[in-house]
């Protein structure tokens, strides 16, 4: 009987040592449409004054890529989307970036969190009001995509900023 048991306790061990080693099936990383993301949230209300696209060509410089300050470089940089408001001194703005892999958005993010504090710094002794919200920045990542934002309305905003980095798209009466 004992043998029968320590048997069947032994096979069963067998049976879930080899289920777990099941291969899965590997996560398909998510495309998303920068330009897309960039309509909706001009679209949202949730920045005051125009919001216009800037040189996504400056973001690389913006960001100190490839400066002593933050590991990222331009290397490190697929695609990028950078709005901010046109007239006035606001710190409505948002910034979109594809990095090359998972390991080139840490580096990202970390560089956006240098560009916060540098902004935070920089409007500080002028528009401490505006300088506030840098400290309260929303940071919205999936995969290798980064949203950085500051607008109004800060918690429907991230809320926003959540969906639109998730992939969600819109209903089809227009809203997320």
């Amino acid at each position: 009987m004992r043998k029968r048991l320590l048997s069947a306790a032994l096979a069963a061990l067998l049976l879930f040592s080899l289920s777990a080693c099941k291969e899965t099936a590997p996560k398909k990383d998510i495309e998303l449409d920068l330009d897309a993301i960039a309509q909706a949230l001009c679209a949202s209300g949730y920045f005051s004054g125009e919001m216009a696209m800037m040189d996504p060509g400056s973001v690389p410089e913006l960001l100190l890529l490839d400066g002593d300050r933050v590991e990222a470089s331009t290397a490190d940089l697929v695609d990028a989307r950078y709005y901010g408001v046109t007239v006035g001194y606001s710190a409505n703005q948002f910034i979109l970036l594809e990095g090359a892999d998972s390991k080139a958005a840490d580096r990202l993010e970390e560089a956006l969190k240098t560009y916060a504090e540098d902004q935070r710094t920089g409007f500080e002794m002028y528009f401490p009001e505006q300088a506030a919200r840098f400290e309260n920045f929303i940071l919205e990542r999936n995969g290798k995509y980064l949203l950085f934002a500051i607008g109004e309305e800060r918690e429907a905003l991230s809320g926003l900023c959540r969906r639109l980095i998730s992939g969600e798209t819109e209903n089809s009466n227009g809203s997320f």
